[in-house]
């Protein structure tokens, strides 16, 4: 079926392809995977109509088509056994798309981050389920109406912050695995034997899997009591974050029970019986998979109890360090089983805009650990450790089949042809045939003697866990409509000046590869870059307070032990692009090449808008414009009860007090200044990058050289007058009436803020952003709009929409063309 632009149906296409069948693979024992890709023959797919589409399921033993998309149940809307929405939004009808608009007035680009299954706040993509829906009962519905294209930018699952019970259940369709016995290594040090132990929950249980991550793995998460450790736990969480099908049955039932009856003591009710009740020996209730020291453990029990916890669980049930033990372990669960029930509520939904918008992902950290790669200590103690490098191989595993297969499809041959070329093979290629052929021995249990030599250790080659870099680039590009969009891999090919400095995110020479030099279309009106960490982000927060807070933040903990960077959880992760000066100002550099750069990111936990205008040497009009779109969180809002951070003022010393930040640099020069200068800035101007801000600059001080460039940056704000704020009223010193009823008007307007969650810079709840363009005479402007439910008291009460809208041009105007100068 084909909907013109004014709504009117026209006669069904077949449009034929070229290549439009795919043989399922097998991940283990009962997870067969395909990516199915329609190679498009004469007939190309045009913007600006909507196409749908079918899938046919057959079995090759047998000539009969065995199923469809309407025989499997997709097409229906379904309560059992688990809920359903129609993927075609109305019954029988197919799920459709659109592929991106040729003219920018036209494109909805969609973008989210941060979605955790058990994070606070709604979960936020699916309010793009409702738009669609929308869209699909307008009487002339607008291709501009509906999202052409959706962008994860990273932390599409959390694999060291999981929910105790999706960690219990997610490895096992039924009552069978999903993968097969897998095991991992561990090592106490380099001069002792490695360890093959089981991978699994009973071996290490739901909540206790902190003290053998931080001192087996090396890893610095803080919330690592049920991180994922085995591919079939990582390939679990992947499938039941996008499709309650593939929730096992018991998991299913019990959150079911608190959507039937969602109140405090049903919640209480099911933690107390998924924590106390009674267990068998397949079905062991959480409390004996973690009491049992002695008998369930085995050889495991070393690496999991440490010396409190050993105490604690061999101490009295009534004593009191097991009582606080215990309740701490409820209440973490009563939490968890909410979310998650907020989770599966609306999950049909996201199922359905997964089925009818194209998407394109990539990693941040949390698809392998918090601190991924964060500094070269962190890099010597994880690689170091085969846990550690166990972990990281089994979530990459993991990321390339369920997220970078669909991707880029073409640099994927999962099977191998007749009379093929092995040596031309690509190196994604090569790592998920290795990731089939663990899996296949895994599920068989054979050649499992020769696995690390044979399997494991060409993966880790291929993902540079040795003395050489990866070789599988992770980077990728592919059209936006009229533009190019650059998805940038910031994670596996860092730089590191010391052991523990912030990292260059991309290194030079990998940066030619991320970003060319030429375009494919120089005409093009502007190019997109995807970067999962805000390149541009909040100016005081990293000019000022992170820095001061990374420096002196974790060296002992609340008990005295050593955290931070010396050991344990890193509080203050030190990777903004700011922090490494040298990557930031390279990345800027090759981004003004670009004229007009949209950067679209997530990571922060917060909504936002940045502009950066850039001038090269004296040139006194910028050459170029960078805008920075972050949308973060979808669902796992940050610091939900610290309301101190949403008020106006905080907001305001986060973007720096309603200020521009301006900075000069020069490359390679060798520079004299007179005058009064800083000794910060002294400092920074003998470094062969010299970059510092015009604020601060004393009167009078001078330096020899002009600037080789110069940047402006600057947070934008939802300009439009809302009708429902208190109107804001200039306050007489000297008149008594204007200052109690101006005072007045300021005091209510930050407590509205407070109460509705809605500011007009940052956006705090969960949310998900809308990306379109309007013509503005020679240049475009954009429209960054924020979906999000607005207020946090009274959840009957809130409401969804777009309550906050950023408009920035790609082109300066006015006082924004006036190049930063030392004064």
């Amino acid at each position: 079926m084909e909907v013109g632009e004014d709504g009117v149906t026209t006669t069904a296409t077949l449009i034929e392809t070229t290549k439009n069948e795919a043989p399922t693979v097998q991940f283990g024992k009962n997870l067969w995977i395909a990516v199915v890709t329609a190679e498009i023959g004469a007939v190309s797919l045009q913007a600006g109509k909507i196409y749908s589409y079918n899938l046919l399921i057959d079995d090759k033993q047998e000539v009969a088509v065995k199923g469809n998309l309407r025989t499997e149940g997709f097409l229906t809307d379904a309560d059992t056994p688990v809920p359903q929405k129609a993927l075609g939004y109305k019954s029988n009808i197919l799920p459709s798309f659109a592929i991106p608009a040729e003219k920018p007035q036209d494109l909805f680009i969609a973008q989210a981050s941060c979605r955790k299954m058990h994070g606070q706040g709604d979960d936020a993509l699916a309010y793009l389920d409702s738009v669609l829906e929308s869209y699909s009962k307008e009487t002339s519905p607008q291709i501009k109406n509906r999202p052409q294209q959706l962008l994860l930018t990273g932390d599409q699952i959390y694999a060291d912050d999981v929910a105790g019970i999706l960690l219990r259940f997610a490895g096992t369709q039924g009552d069978t695995s999903r993968v097969g016995e897998e095991t991992i290594a561990i090592r106490v040090d380099t001069t002792s034997k490695t360890e093959e132990l089981s991978a699994e929950h009973v071996t290490f249980p739901p909540y206790l899997r902190q003290h053998v991550i931080n001192t087996y793995a090396g890893f610095t998460s803080g919330a690592a009591g049920c991180h994922l450790m085995s591919f079939e736990e990582f390939a679990g969480v992947y499938l039941n974050s996008w499709s309650l099908r593939s929730w096992n049955e018991d998991f299913y039932r019990r959150i079911n029970e608190i959507l039937k009856e969602p109140t405090k003591a049903k919640i209480a009710s099911v933690a107390k019986d998924l924590l106390e009740g009674t267990g068998t020996l397949d079905d062991p209730n959480f409390l004996s998979l973690m009491k049992d020291v002695d008998n369930l453990m085995g050889e495991a029990k070393k690496y999991v109890y440490h010396e409190k916890l050993t105490e604690i669980l061999k101490g009295s049930p009534s004593s009191e360090k097991y009582t606080k033990w215990l309740d701490k372990i409820k209440n973490t669960l009563e939490r968890e089983l909410k979310e998650v029930a907020n989770f599966a509520k609306v999950l049909p939904q996201v199922s359905r805009v997964m089925a009818n918008v194209p998407c394109y992902m990539i990693f941040d950290d949390h698809e392998i650990t918090d601190d991924w790669n964060l500094t070269q200590r962190w890099r010597n103690q994880v690689y170091s450790k085969p846990l550690g490098r166990d972990i990281i191989r089994n979530g990459l595993m993991a990321y390339a089949v369920f997220q970078d297969w669909g991707n880029v499809p073409s640099e994927y041959k999962a099977i191998e042809e007749t009379g093929e070329d092995t040596t031309t093979l690509t190196e994604r290629t090569r790592f998920l045939r290795l990731t089939a052929e663990y899996c296949d021995r895994v599920a068989t249990q054979t050649g499992l003697d020769t696995l690390r030599s044979e399997v494991i250790g060409p993966m880790e080659t291929l993902l540079g866990m040795g003395s050489e870099a990866s070789k599988v680039k992770w980077h990728y590009n592919f059209p936006t409509g009229p533009v190019q969009t650059y998805v940038l891999n910031t994670r596996t090919s860092r730089e590191y000046p010391s052991l523990n400095a912030s990292p260059g995110l991309i290194p030079a020479d990998e940066l030619k590869l991320q970003l060319p030099e030429v375009l494919p279309n120089p005409e093009a009106p502007f190019v997109m870059v995807v970067s999962p960490v805000p390149v541009l982000g909040l100016a005081s927060f990293e000019e000022l307070i992170q820095p001061a807070a990374a420096a002196v933040v974790g060296i002992k903990d609340s008990e005295g032990s050593e955290v931070g960077v010396i050991a344990g959880e890193i509080e203050f992760d030190l990777e903004s692009w700011a922090f490494n000066v040298p990557a930031f100002e390279r990345l800027i550099e090759r981004l003004n090449t670009y004229k007009k750069v949209l950067l679209l990111s997530g990571d922060v936990h917060f909504g936002s808008t940045a502009v950066l205008d850039y001038w090269k040497g004296t040139d006194a009009a910028p050459s170029g414009r960078i805008l920075q779109l972050t949308s973060s969180a979808s669902k796992n809002a940050w610091m939900e009860n610290l309301a101190f951070f949403k008020s106006a003022i905080i907001q305001k010393i986060f973007t720096g007090i309603g200020a521009d930040l301006e900075k000069v640099g020069w490359k390679g020069k060798v520079l004299s200044v007179t005058g009064k200068v800083s000794i910060r800035n002294r400092h920074r101007l003998r470094q062969d990058l010299a970059v510092i801000p015009t604020a601060g600059w004393q009167t009078g001080a001078k330096v020899n050289v002009e600037p080789d460039y110069r940047w402006r940056l600057r947070f934008l704000a939802d300009e439009r007058e809302r009708p429902d704020e208190h109107i804001k009223t200039d306050i007489i010193p000297t008149n008594q009436e204007s200052l109690k009823t101006g005072y007045q008007k300021v005091v209510q307007r930050h407590q509205d803020t407070f109460i509705s969650g809605v500011s007009r810079r940052l956006i705090w709840p969960s949310n998900v952003s809308k990306i379109t363009f309007e013509e503005d005479g020679t240049s475009w402007k954009v429209h960054h709009e924020f979906f999000f439910r607005k207020g946090n008291r009274k959840p009957a009460e809130r409401t969804v929409g777009a309550h906050i809208k950023h408009v920035a041009s790609l082109k300066a105007m006015g006082d924004e063309t006036k190049r930063p100068q030392l004064v």
